[in-house]
């Protein structure tokens, strides 16, 4: 009984205040009101090249994410995409990204650039969609661009505003 009472007499004179961590994965880059699905339209507004692109699309977006990784999902076509996020939300309800993609079409470069912002009101989001397609021929020497500026409207069909 003594060396239990010793024991216990030693670990409590030998305990180390420390303080405890915590850590988690910030919801800042992406804003939560943001996530779940949305019945988005979007409405080309001028482009120097508009046979290349869709006037008007009608679509069912699901977006969720995980700290600064938007995913950005159609049910409807199987499409996928999961895009960083480098600007941070200020303001709880501006959605900014920008995403690139490089393609080879028959020995030619072409590369895609968009640029998003979306801004949250409660059940809606608006905003616009910057659409670049470059070309390049077969020794990468620039070509053409063509441009479209989209106006972006959405509405939730799921999910809930925080």
């Amino acid at each position: 009984m003594k060396k239990i009472f010793l024991i216990l007499t030693l670990f409590s004179f030998l305990s180390v205040g420390a303080q405890t961590l915590k850590g988690g994965v910030s919801q800042d880059y992406i804003p939560k009101g943001f996530f779940g699905s949305w019945g988005v339209i979007s409405k080309l507004s001028n482009s120097n090249n508009p046979s290349l692109f869709n006037y008007e699309s009608r679509d069912i977006w699901t977006l969720s994410g995980y700290g600064d990784t938007l995913v950005l999902e159609n049910l409807e076509s199987g499409a996928r995409s999961e895009i960083k996020v480098k600007d941070k939300s200020h303001d709880g309800k501006t959605l900014k990204f920008e995403r690139e993609k490089t393609v080879n079409e028959n020995g030619k470069k072409v590369v895609y650039k968009e640029t998003v912002c979306f801004v949250l009101y409660g059940n809606n989001f608006s905003g616009t969609d910057d659409f670049i397609v470059e070309r390049y021929d077969s020794d990468n020497e620039f070509v053409k661009k063509d441009s479209a500026k989209y106006i972006i409207s959405g509405v939730r069909i799921s999910g809930t505003n925080p």
